[in-house]
C-alpha cells in the first residue's frame, strides 16, 4: 500500500501480490485525495481521506474490502499511520497555528480516540511529539521534545509508550536528537538518533533492544543513515546517505548491505533501478522500496523485494 501522485491530489492504494492487482483505497466518494500509511500482518491499513473542501481526516480500510472514518475531538488535520493485528490504531494530529504533533490512539471495538503524553517539556513546540509504529503488545514508539531544567539540555528523543507512559529511549552516546520509526513484538525499536551531543553531529540508523541503544552505522562512504522498519526476526530496513544520493539498505546478523547489490542479475530490474529508502519488511523479509527506474527518469516508485528460495 501507499499513496501516487496525480494532478489534483494523492490517491491511496493497495497492491496484492497474489492477484499482481492495484487497486484504489477510498473512505468517501466525494474526496479529492487520500493517503494509504500503514499496513498490519491482519490486513488494517492506516492512513486518511482529504476531502474535497477540507483538511485531511484519519481512516483506515482492510483488505477485505472494509473502511471507517475514525471520529474524535482531532478528528479534523489528522492521520492515521499504523495499525497492529487486533485494530488498534496510532496516528498524529497537526493543525498549524495550535497545539500540533499530537500522538493519537484508536481503540476497537469503537475506536475511541486518546491523546498520548509528550516529555516534559517547559519551553519546547509540540509540533515535534509524534507517534509512528505500535506492535502487538500495544506498545507505540514515536518520538517527543524535551527540555531538562537540570541539566539545561533539550531536544527530540525517541520515545516508546505504553499503557499511556511515556518513556524516553534517550540517544546515541547522549544525543539530544532521535526519533523512533518502528517497534516489533519482541519490543526492539528501530530509528536514527544523532551520534553525539554536538549540533552537526551526523544521524545514524540505531537498534534500541533491552534498554541500550547500539548504532547501526552507514553503508561504506555514507554519511548519514535511518532505519524505517524491523521485523519480528530482526532485520532491519532504511536508508543510507550520501552527499550526493541515497540507498536502501537490509541490516541483519550485524551486518549491513546495499540493497542495489542484492538485486538478482537475472532481474528484469537489474541495472535499470536505483533502490533508494527501504520502508518496510514484513515476517517473510518483503521489503517494500521507493526507488527510480532509468527509463522513466524523475519520478518515484514502489518496488517489492522478495527473497530468493
Amino acid at each position: 500500500m501507499g499513496r501516487q501522485e496525480t494532478a489534483a491530489a494523492d490517491r491511496a492504494w493497495m497492491y496484492q501480490q497474489s492477484t499482481g492487482a492495484l487497486d484504489e483505497l477510498s473512505l468517501d466518494p466525494s474526496e479529492s485525495g487520500a493517503y494509504a500509511n500503514g499496513i498490519s500482518n491482519s490486513g488494517v491499513i492506516a492512513g486518511a481521506e482529504v476531502p474535497s473542501n477540507g483538511p485531511p481526516e484519519p481512516g483506515f480500510w482492510t483488505t477485505t474490502g472494509g473502511a471507517m472514518l475514525l471520529t474524535g475531538q482531532y478528528q479534523s488535520y489528522a492521520q492515521a499511520l499504523a495499525a497492529n493485528d487486533t485494530g488498534t490504531i496510532v496516528g498524529n494530529y497537526g493543525q498549524p497555528g495550535t497545539i500540533s504533533g499530537l500522538p493519537l490512539v484508536w481503540t476497537p471495538p469503537g475506536y475511541a480516540e486518546t491523546p498520548l503524553p509528550g516529555l516534559r517539556c517547559d519551553n519546547c513546540a509540540r509540533l515535534d511529539t509524534t507517534a509512528s509504529s505500535i506492535n502487538n503488545a500495544g506498545l507505540i514508539v514515536g518520538s517527543s521534545s524535551f527540555s531538562d531544567s537540570a541539566t539545561g539540555a533539550s531536544g527530540m528523543h525517541a520515545v516508546e509508550w505504553q499503557n499511556g507512559a511515556i518513556t524516553d529511549l534517550g540517544g546515541l552516546q547522549g544525543s539530544h536528537y532521535s526519533s523512533a520509526s518502528s517497534i516489533n513484538d519482541n519490543g526492539d525499536v528501530v530509528g536514527g538518533s544523532r551520534t553525539d551531543q554536538s549540533s552537526g553531529a551526523p544521524t545514524h540508523a540505531f537498534l534500541y533492544r533491552q534498554g541500550a541503544m547500539t548504532d547501526l552505522g552507514t553503508l561504506a562512504g555514507d554519511t548519514n543513515s535511518s532505519a524505517d522498519s524491523i521485523n519480528d526476526s530482526g532485520q532491519i530496513v532504511g536508508s543510507s546517505q550520501s552527499a550526493t544520493a541515497n540507498r536502501a539498505f537490509l541490516y541483519e546478523n550485524g551486518q549491513i548491505y546495499d540493497l542495489n547489490g542484492l538485486i538478482a542479475p537475472a532481474s528484469p530490474l537489474a541495472g535499470l533501478v536505483s533502490l533508494e529508502e527501504a520502508v518496510g519488511i514484513s515476517a517473510k523479509g518483503w521489503i517494500a522500496v521507493n526507488g527510480t527506474d532509468s527509463r522513466d527518469p524523475g519520478w518515484t516508485r514502489a518496488f517489492l523485494l522478495i527473497p530468493s528460495q
